[in-house]
């Protein structure tokens, strides 16, 4: 039986290393120590957040709104995403250091619905379900972006933003290849949050650079603007890398040794801060330019709800572990639900005004205003 393990492992290991998209320092040590668990983390990973909905919900649209500006929540029909293993939602929920590989992209927080009961799994299309039920695009359960139940979820384990014009030319060519959605006149929402890996790796890559990011970012955003008719785009802005040094322990260090020292680096620590603030600000400047408001089809948002993130506490001020997975760095089913309610309050929050951390752990989850009905972009914020 042991033998048989080691086999299966080894297997397992070859196949990893080629198709996980993590490095290989990192699937070493998940096959090294498959059944570890993470000596901090003393809740299971499917405890959830219990934020509940109450909002008011008004009937969706006779006909299609004919400005991205004018939005409701129940006028999205279609939702996607492009991103890294933070949208694929690697290790969501494992108890194990194994369970790290799994892509489990039906709790996703940005694309997750393989259980669209909001009281048991609250994702951005579960809150959306609410109001249109017939919300296309969402992913069903766990696998590759090219597995059948990821939906539009394009997002990939270690890619950087140079991954980000493949994941939207695949969107595209997807999107028109489903005969489900109307192409053209379905209003559409694509989350995009990429840069962790970006960050972790700045130390050992010298082309991983601020103004490398930003170039990137921006062509895929003229690339979408050109290509992707009716649509609505999330850009979250990048978190900071560095909050990884305040979850500390055995199993938290070992981990996060092997994908993300440039993190830990004291010596890199002024560097890699001062590029994440530029990439931060940059991502904003290119955003509040104004240069995806000049049509009703289409638009881009900056939403900084990651933007200064820390580590949530206890109530003893101690950092909470359960909101993350064995390996300190990815979110748990929890914290995948907590990222969903950030983004989604940040959606509803004229620009100006939204807020860049986590500030919604124990509130209701928040409805749109009868005043103020629509999602806020820059021009229906003023």
């Amino acid at each position: 039986m042991v033998a048989l393990s080691l086999t299966i492992l080894t297997c397992f290991k070859v196949a990893f290393v080629f198709s996980s998209g993590f490095n290989k320092e990192y699937i070493d040590y998940i096959l090294k120590n498959p059944w570890q668990r993470n000596e901090k983390i003393t809740t299971q990973s499917s405890d959830g957040m219990k934020n509940s909905f109450n909002c008011n919900i008004s009937p969706i649209s006779k006909q299609r709104p004919t400005s991205v500006h004018a939005l409701r929540p129940q006028d999205i029909e279609v939702i996607a995403a492009l991103g890294d293993s933070l949208t694929a939602a690697n290790g969501a929920k494992a108890t194990n250091i194994l369970g790290l590989i799994e892509e489990c992209r039906g709790v996703s927080w940005s694309m997750g619905s393989e259980n669209p009961d909001i009281r048991k799994s609250i994702t951005l299309p579960n809150i959306l379900k609410k109001f249109n039920p017939n919300l296309y695009g969402a992913s069903t359960g766990s696998g590759s972006y090219t597995s059948n139940k990821a939906g539009f979820n394009m997002g990939q384990p270690g890619k950087t933003s140079n991954a980000m014009m493949s994941q939207a030319k695949e969107l595209i060519l997807k999107m028109k290849a489903t005969p489900e959605i109307n192409f053209n006149e379905a209003w559409k929402l694509v989350t995009i949050f990429v840069g962790g890996n970006d960050l972790c790796l700045a130390c050992e890559n010298t082309k991983l650079t601020a103004e490398n990011y930003l170039n990137k970012i921006r062509k895929v955003l003229d690339h979408l603007k050109l290509n992707l008719p009716k649509t609505l785009v999330n850009l979250v802005v990048s978190l900071d890398v560095t909050v990884i040094d305040d979850l500390s322990g055995t199993t938290c260090r070992n981990m996060q040794k092997t994908f993300c020292e440039c993190g830990l680096s004291s010596g890199f620590r002024s560097s890699l801060i001062n590029m994440t603030r530029t990439i931060q600000k940059g991502t904003e400047d290119l955003i509040n330019s104004g240069i995806y408001d000049t049509s009703d089809d289409f638009t881009v948002v900056a939403q900084p709800f990651m933007k200064n993130m820390g580590v949530p506490k206890k109530e003893d001020g101690s950092a909470d572990y359960s909101f993350f997975a064995p390996d300190c760095f990815h979110f748990s089913t929890k914290g995948h639900e907590a990222s969903a309610i950030e983004l989604w309050s940040n959606m509803l929050t004229p620009v100006g005004q939204k807020s860049d951390k986590w500030i919604n752990l124990d509130k209701p989850i928040p409805c749109p205003q009868e005043s103020s009905p629509y999602i806020f972009t820059n021009v229906n914020s003023k």
